[in-house]
């Protein structure tokens, strides 16, 4: 959950730095980031639900309800925003998604050490 907080915080901050410049950018970008932060949450709050050696069973099925979970919030989101949102510009929500994405892999690899 703390990884989904930091990109939801700099997917904001990035956003708003935008704003001033360019609308359709800005919100590319808060797209982007949210596609990213808002299935990672949701992986986050199923996976790690349970812990501990007698709850085997749970853990696994945290991690796989939130695996999928994740996996259909990313797809239903893209399906949506390319779907309603007009004026978008593509580059950028793919930018941004990436970006978050790697975001997610660094600050794992820096909260697990």
């Amino acid at each position: 959950m703390r990884i989904a907080l930091v990109q939801l915080l700099l997917t904001l901050a990035a956003a708003l730095a935008l704003l001033a410049f360019d609308t359709v950018a800005a919100r590319s970008v808060l797209l982007g980031g949210l596609l990213c932060a808002v299935p990672n949450a949701y992986f986050g709050f199923y996976a790690f639900r349970h812990s501990g050696a007698r709850n085997t069973r749970e853990v696994l099925k945290g991690f796989q309800r939130g695996e999928a979970g994740k996996f259909a919030l990313t797809l239903a989101g893209f399906a949506a925003v390319f779907a309603t949102v007009r004026p978008l510009n593509a580059l950028l929500l793919f930018i941004a998604f990436g970006v978050c994405t790697l975001l997610q892999w660094l600050l794992a690899a820096r909260f697990t050490r």
